[in-house]
Order: C-alpha cells, then structure tokens, then sequence
C-alpha cells in the first residue's frame, strides 16, 4: 500500500470517526429570553425546548438524553414537532419518550411536517400523549399559569403544502397570512403575553404580525452543517443559507418586542452542529417605543 493511499485510508476512518462522534453529541445551550410584556411571576421561569427526535433514540429507553432534560430543571417543556419521521409506524417508542417528559414538568407537543405523511399514526400519538397528560396543540390555545398571572400558549399546525409542493418540490412555497392564522388560531389579546408554538420559523414575520411575542419553532436542524462565521448551511426545503436556522431573533417589524427562539433540534445526520437542548429563562424587560 503507497504513503497515499495510507494517508487516504486514515484520513476516511478519522472522517468517519468524527462523523460519528459528531452525531452522539447532545449540547444544552443556556438562554436569557427577555420578554416585554412577561408577567412578574414568570420572570425567573424556565421553558425546555426541544424538536426535530426523528429516529434518534440516544440509549435505551433515551436514556442518554433524559438526565441532561432533568437536570435542566424546567418548568415547561415545549416540544416543537416532528417527533417521528415520515417513515415511521412504531409509536410506543416516541409516546414512553414523551410520558418521561411530562414527569419532568408540564410539556406540549404541536405537530411538523414528517408527522403529516402519516396521519394515523399521528392520531394514535395523540390519543396516547392526552392520555399521558402531555397537552397537544393544533391550532388550539392553553394557558400557563403562576399564581394569578397566566400567558396564553398557542399551538399551530400547518397544513403539508406549506412545506412542499404536490411534486415533492419547494419552489415558490405558499406562505401563511395572517388572515389565515388568525382564522386557524383565532385572534390573540393583545393586552396579554402571547406565546406560539410553530414548527417552520420561515414565517416569522407572520406570526409576529398576528400577535405572538415569542415564537418557538424548529425544524431547520440548526442548518444541518455549520460553518464558522457563517452559520447553518442549508434549510429542509433544499435552500442553502437560510435565514433562521438557531438562536433568538428578533422581529424586523416590532425590533427586540417580538422574538423568534429556534433550536437545532435532536435529530437528523449534522456535521459541527449538536443536537441541542434548549433552555430558556424568562426575564421581564421593558424597551423604549
């Protein structure tokens, strides 16, 4: 064997190796989420997001991914959709997944894209997770309460065509107007903090002009690779450098007073990208008109 040859065979096994490594890590990012309109008594309050679990089973029974949730010591848990794959039938797996959450805190589940190709399994899960008093939202509003202060949380589920054409193309993709989500959700009070749930962040901007302060999404997987002082490299609908892809941001229409909070997500192949879990502390804040 030449000296390039063995050079090759190294460099694809220590490729594979870090490949593989990369695709076990799980990464707890830590976030102040300063909300304008925040009631006193959630400031201080803690939100576990997570989305994106696909077929990733991190140990026996997610073992390997459960400590870390627990240790974050939430006080709600918000899981943003996809839970499964497309591909997938077998939902015990997914609903024991979700029981050891909501004995953890309070959790929420809205629903993705890979969800929608199966509509009887999604059905099934849901019968399941109500029955395990996980609190699923689609196009529903629930409240969370401290004391004598609440946010109304809302869930959105969009139909599949917002995430691909019927020829399985992304080109030229509806987006959701705010007639439209107001029709689906119903019109928020804008007296109170409004929380939405909503797996595809690409619309941002939507919800942010019907009336959610923060917005809780997923589904880009962090940009699936990352590059240094660049960022995530591509979205699901096939796009390279995407807007959103992780972090806070904030709303070009309303500045720092609405908020988008995106994660990476658990699952799907990814390179210099973590599986994340999320944790968000609430601060109350007040900024200048």
């Amino acid at each position: 064997m030449s000296l390039k040859t063995t050079g090759c065979l190294l460099l694809t096994i220590v490729g594979a190796g870090y490949f593989l490594i990369a695709n076990r890590e799980i990464k707890v990012t830590n976030r102040e989420l300063v909300v304008e309109n925040l009631p006193k008594s959630f400031d201080g309050k803690k939100i576990l997001v997570l989305s994106d679990l696909h077929k990733k089973r991190y140990g026996d029974n997610f073992n390997n991914i459960m400590g870390f949730c627990r240790c974050a010591q939430p006080d709600y848990i918000f899981f943003l959709g996809d839970l499964f794959s497309r591909d997938e039938t077998d939902m015990k797996p997914k609903a024991a997944f979700m029981s050891r959450l909501r004995a953890i805190a309070p959790t929420y589940y809205i629903v993705g894209n890979h969800e929608l190709y199966q509509p009887e399994c999604l059905e099934a899960l849901c019968c399941k997770l109500k029955e395990l008093d996980v609190t699923v939202l689609r196009n529903e509003k629930a409240t969370l309460t401290q004391g004598d202060e609440s946010i109304d949380l809302y869930g959105l589920r969009l139909p599949l065509h917002y995430y691909v054409n019927s020829d399985w193309r992304y080109r030229n993709l509806p987006e959701p107007s705010v007639k439209y989500l107001t029709k689906k959700l119903g019109r928020p009070d804008s007296s109170r903090c409004t929380f939405l749930l909503a797996h595809d962040p690409f619309f941002f901007e939507k919800y942010a002009r019907w009336g959610a302060d923060v917005t809780f999404s997923g589904h880009c997987h962090g940009g699936v690779v990352r590059l240094p002082l660049i960022g995530g490299l591509f979205s699901p609908e096939r796009k390279f450098f995407p807007k959103y892809t992780k972090g806070i941001y904030n709303s070009k229409a309303f500045g720092e007073q609405r908020k988008l909070v995106l994660t990476a997500g658990l699952g799907k192949l990814r390179i210099n990208n973590p599986s994340e879990i999320l944790v968000c502390t609430l601060k109350r804040g007040i900024y200048d008109a």
